[in-house]
């Protein structure tokens, strides 16, 4: 089945101004590329996407803290709707890979919480990340999942970032594909803050600055 992901052209951005942006984050913005509505709109199909192509198996969906935990809530609560004709159950857990500081990938990747993925030995396993660009971070977690024994996993992206990959990863179900910014909201972040705007905007260069770690 091929899945169709939404196409951010390069050029595409919407006026902070025109939208409800926390006092706080007022200069840090140049502009909005996803909106909320939008976001939660993707995530509905994607959830009957993921639906016909999983049916009514067991699945365990593994949440990678911390910038997809507001993708993985919506993405649950849709998943639950869509599946309710299912007679197998679907579980939810936990894990945290770090691998970013400031605008650029380290090259250091820690994966936190590895003893929760002894529950998930056997099983098939979502996994469900915030974004896709080097493709290291992603191909490291999948690599361990395998060597812990998970019998098939897939992957569900809030984002998938038109950059050169260091390495091949499957993005199986992907809401949206975007150019290639510095992007925060929805869950990611920069330095930790951005986690709680709605939308999806692309750093202004002030707020880029104003953040950055010294």
């Amino acid at each position: 089945m091929t899945h169709v992901r939404a196409v951010i052209p390069d050029d595409f951005e919407l006026p902070v101004e025109a939208f409800d942006i926390p006092l706080c984050y007022q200069g840090d913005l140049s502009g909005v590329v996803i909106p909320e509505g939008l976001v939660r709109d993707r995530v509905r199909r994607l959830a009957k996407d993921i639906n016909a192509e999983i049916g009514n198996k067991p699945i365990a969906l593994l949440c990678v803290l911390k910038g997809s935990y507001k993708f993985f809530t919506a993405l649950v609560e849709e998943l639950t709707n869509a599946r309710s004709a299912c007679t197998e159950p679907m579980t939810v857990d936990f894990i945290r890979v770090k691998s970013y500081e400031d605008q650029s990938s380290t090259g250091q990747i820690q994966i936190m919480g590895l003893s929760n993925l002894d529950e998930l030995k056997g099983k098939s396993v979502l996994v469900v990340d915030d974004i896709s660009d080097t493709g290291r971070t992603l191909a490291k977690l999948l690599t361990t999942l395998k060597e812990t024994g998970v019998e098939k996993t897939w992957t569900a992206l809030l984002l998938s970032k038109r950059v050169k990959r260091f390495v091949d990863v499957p993005e199986d179900f992907v809401a949206f594909e975007i150019p290639d910014k510095f992007i925060v909201g929805y869950g990611l972040d920069y330095n930790q803050k951005f986690r709680d705007l709605g939308h999806i905007c692309v750093m202004s260069p002030s707020g880029i600055e104003k953040y950055k770690t010294h």
